[in-house]
């Protein structure tokens, strides 16, 4: 851990860099599994992001055409309420560089692109591809892209899609821990403040009858220690080792070293993890 924030240190701009405390996050789902086997239909590969969005990567692994409806596809989040993820609206969005936006969602997808067992060129090609369908005009220097989602989408035998919506998880990510913070070490579903789940609704008969893939996850721990000292991030990160002993060996987890120079980068965060379901 000592590498690792001194390899943190390195990508900061110059300055005296004062590190206040140190948070950790830890998610787990209800029904873990480390690999997909071979007899699955579908598998739904899901990752995190550091300030919280949740992406979702749909592979069929079946020799028939996968109808995905996005009308019976939903997100429920911490505070009870479930989005669909289809939406009718029209979105538009105006940009100089359309690519710029996608390089944090491309890392985040080669993760769980893995899990759900596309990788390679293959998975490096995942970015590109969401359930929806878009158009863009413009000059060279602004683009703007109109956008809406399809109701139901074709997926080919084998291949992968990236939901169209990464959903915000309240209380999950950096910002959590600003604020008035309630904080807690659990192992049981039923006693975590933070649960939520998501649906996909599939078809493998041309969208006749439909089944659904329900995963429920649930933050299994918050905790944050503070830097009392200048320079002792190793003596916070002991404390939250003393509370949580296997807070490296959690299926997903994020460190998060709140300081006075990197905000809203990359570079103050340790993010590892995926999860992926089948049926």
């Amino acid at each position: 851990m000592v590498l690792l924030l001194l390899s943190l240190s390195s990508c900061l701009p110059k300055g005296r860099l004062v590190t206040h405390m140190v948070g950790y996050q830890s998610i787990r789902t209800t029904e873990f599994h480390e690999n997909v086997p071979e007899s699955a239909q579908i598998a739904v590969g899901y990752t995190i992001t550091r300030n919280g969005e949740l992406l979702v990567l749909v592979a069929n692994k079946t020799d028939e055409v996968m109808v995905i409806d996005q009308t019976k596809s939903f997100f429920v989040n911490t505070n009870g309420i479930s989005t669909s993820y289809f939406d009718p609206t029209i979105q538009t969005t105006s940009t100089t560089d359309i690519s710029s936006n996608s390089g944090g969602v491309s890392a985040n997808l080669g993760a769980i692109g893995r899990v759900v067992g596309i990788g390679g060129p293959v998975g490096s090609l995942l970015s590109g591809i969401n359930v929806g369908g878009s158009t863009t005009t413009g000059q060279s220097v602004t683009n703007t892209t109109y956008k809406s989602d399809l109701p139901q989408i074709s997926l080919a035998p084998k291949s992968s899609v990236k939901m169209s919506k990464d959903f915000p998880i309240y209380g999950v990510g950096v910002n959590s821990f600003i604020g008035e913070q309630q904080f807690f070490n659990t192992d049981k579903y039923s006693e975590s403040p933070l649960r939520f789940s998501c649906c996909i609704s599939y078809s493998l008969d041309g969208g006749v009858t439909f089944d659904k893939l329900v995963s429920d996850f649930y933050v299994s721990s918050k905790l944050i220690v503070p830097v009392k000292k200048h320079g002792q991030v190793n003596v916070a990160l002991r404390g939250i080792y003393d509370s949580k002993s296997d807070a490296l060996y959690e299926p997903w987890y994020l460190l998060y070293f709140y300081n006075n120079i990197t905000k809203d980068t990359v570079y103050d965060t340790i993010l590892q993890g995926s999860f992926v379901d089948y049926k």
